[in-house]
């Protein structure tokens, strides 16, 4: 099939999904605007124009990094996010992690593989961050290990997560402040190494302090990966 016939092919489908299966805005249930979000609820996904280009927090001053990366250099190269975890960006991850919503985990890894398809390297494996299997069977699903389904699909990027585990069942990072964040994530996790995996991209939906991505950083650059960078949809 020629890639001129395939395009026009495509475009008929599309067309025709359009008319008979028309977007739905997920949020607000109004017309989406050429996928499952409406152009209001897709304007209240706010990007930050200034971050640390390590961590990735949000700069209030010119500077090339931010005061915690310049004191103490993180485990991970770069951790790269789309939105603030705020408005439609925090109601979709909150959908998909709290109330079983997996729907949300189509529109969130489509987003992040139309962002991450215009980075100039791709590393040579995805990884979820993993949850415990005590908390797994409680949850019934993993949502990094969703949206990371989606990058390997349109990034044709292998997926490993298989190889990063969760050994310790650490307490929810969600109610504990920064140092405690850090302590509590110390030593949870273990990877298998692969040869010829150099570069790693962690998958996850959104980083708060950044603890569970530095450790998992540590992590694998003690068994021999040379890059480990963070892709998430959000940055608290």
């Amino acid at each position: 099939m020629s890639k001129l016939f395939s395009s026009k092919l495509n475009n008929c489908l599309n067309i025709a999904q359009s008319h008979i299966y028309p977007f739905t805005c997920f949020i607000c249930n109004q017309a989406g605007h050429n996928s499952d979000l409406c152009h209001a609820c897709s304007q209240d996904l706010h990007q930050v124009e200034q971050t640390c280009p390590i961590c990735d927090i949000e700069l209030t001053t010119d500077s090339n990094a931010c005061g915690r990366c310049l004191k103490t250099t993180p485990h991970f190269d770069k951790i790269t996010s789309l939105y603030r975890y705020e408005g439609t960006a925090a109601f979709l991850i909150q959908s998909l992690k709290f109330k079983a919503q997996h729907s949300c985990a189509k529109i969130m890894g489509e987003l992040m593989a139309d962002h991450m398809a215009n980075l100039n390297k791709q590393p040579d494996a995805l990884m979820a961050v993993p949850l415990h299997p005590k908390r797994l069977r409680e949850r019934g699903f993993n949502q990094s290990h969703f949206l990371t389904e989606y990058l390997k699909k349109h990034l044709n990027i292998p997926d490993h997560s298989d190889c990063l585990t969760r050994i310790v069942n650490t307490s929810s990072q969600s109610s504990l402040k920064a140092p405690e964040r850090r302590s509590n994530i110390k030593n949870a996790f273990r990877y298998e190494p692969i040869k010829g995996i150099n570069s790693v991209a962690i998958i996850d939906d959104v980083v708060t302090t950044g603890s569970t991505a530095d450790e998992i950083a540590k992590t694998l650059k003690s068994q021999g990966v040379e890059r480990v960078e963070i892709w998430a949809f959000a940055r608290a």
